[in-house]
């Protein structure tokens, strides 16, 4: 048996010489029921043996001289795995692996070189342009076999994470939204009634207390609101090269005083002044971050930190710098989120809203991570359940620097 790479005449039999005592070809009741691998390879009698041990070992094959051939082939049928050689006529490998990664249709198939090129920096320059895996000539049938199962699995376990995420995803949806829509709009509706069948009889008292329930669900319906329409416009932001540098137009002078001032406003909006302590370190810095989503991402925190501790625990906010960046920590004695949940932090998940009432479709603390990636900043977290959690983020010293 002669590994893959080496010219070999093949028999006109509908037996395999590279498979153990010349197997029968096997076949399934339906070629859509089969797994389909696509095969570029320019050299005609190396790609017919790979494609007929393909073949024995249950696989619909698709066959391709060069990239340009294999596109549209690609395009058409979604093959599960791609095979491709590198160096060949027309377009070569590394161009064809180029075009279908633009392709959202195809740029998720795994997506194997199989070539002569054995040097260390052949095979990683393969590999960072995006390839699953790289197969080095000459190769077994077996070891083709089993990287492309190896391929298939880890694919496959890839797409069930993703439903997981999808359904996980939904589940939050359908569980919170009708809720954070409801209770305010249920409150609004209930005073405007009362309001509508007891005008004269109401004093000024009833009238002030309907006046601000309307008031807290409006605001509450408008955070809502706004946290969905900064996540839409974060994500346009991240692909989009141009308006990425756009966000270093304005940055944050007198950053210590900015902070101070939003942070005791928000702790007199949730009713803790008395519980907040600042220490400032930072002073009069300038922060390369636009003073909005300063104050956005600080809010956010904050408002976690009112919301899972209870009244009269202290919240302490230190703003330093070091070598490295600014650091801004928001530290509560509430609590405290498990390390499973804390790996778990992204748009719309919330924890534990079985067992805690608690607002929001959990936006807020996704929202921060989104800006923070954004402007090259960290986010951190530790916590310990039933003890607190010390939230970090941290800003580069400087914006960076664009060329015009």
């Amino acid at each position: 048996m002669l590994p893959f790479g080496f010219s070999s005449p093949l028999p006109q039999s509908g037996f395999s010489p590279f498979s153990p005592l010349g197997a029968l070809r096997t076949n399934k009741d339906s070629k859509d029921s089969m797994e389909t691998i696509l095969i570029v390879e320019d050299n005609a009698i190396v790609m017919e043996s790979i494609a007929e041990s393909l073949r024995v070992n249950g696989y619909n094959v698709l066959q391709a001289l060069n990239g340009l051939e294999a596109i549209p082939l690609a395009q058409t049928h979604l093959p599960h795995v791609i095979l491709s050689d590198i160096m060949m006529d027309g377009m070569d490998g590394y161009t064809l692996l180029n075009e279908l990664r633009k392709d959202p249709a195809t740029a998720l198939i795994p997506f194997l070189f199989m070539s002569a090129k054995t040097d260390f920096d052949d095979i990683r320059f393969a590999m960072n342009l995006g390839a699953d895996d790289y197969i080095t000539k000459p190769f077994t049938p077996t070891s083709l076999v089993t990287t492309i199962k190896t391929r298939l699995s880890k694919h496959a376990m890839m797409q069930s994470a993703v439903h997981d995420k999808i359904k996980q995803l939904t589940e939050n949806l359908a569980y919170a939204m009708p809720h954070e829509l409801r209770t305010p709009m249920t409150a609004i509706m209930g005073c405007a009634d009362l309001i509508k069948r007891n005008l004269d009889p109401l004093n000024t008292e009833e009238i002030l207390l309907c006046s601000e329930l309307i008031d807290t669900s409006v605001r509450r319906l408008y955070r809502l609101i706004e946290q969905f329409n900064h996540y839409a416009q974060l994500t346009l932001i991240e692909a989009d090269a141009a308006r990425r540098k756009q966000l270093y137009s304005q940055l944050t002078m007198y950053s210590g005083d900015t902070i101070r001032e939003f942070t005791l406003e928000e702790a007199t909006r949730n009713g803790r002044n008395h519980d907040i302590a600042i220490e400032d370190n930072i002073g009069d810095a300038i922060l390369p971050i636009k003073p909005y989503y300063l104050e956005m991402i600080v809010r956010e925190v904050l408002n976690n930190a009112f919301k899972f501790s209870p009244q009269d625990s202290p919240i302490r906010i230190v703003l330093s710098k070091t070598a490295e960046h600014y650091s801004i920590i928001v530290q509560d004695k509430g609590r405290g989120i498990s390390k499973q949940h804390i790996r778990s932090i992204e748009a719309f998940t919330q924890f534990d809203r079985q067992q805690y009432e608690q607002q929001g479709v959990g936006l807020g603390l996704a929202l921060v991570r989104k800006i923070l990636d954004l402007y090259s900043g960290k986010f951190l977290i530790q916590s310990e359940q039933g003890a607190g959690t010390t939230v970090q983020l941290t800003l580069p010293l400087e914006a960076p620097f664009f060329s015009t």
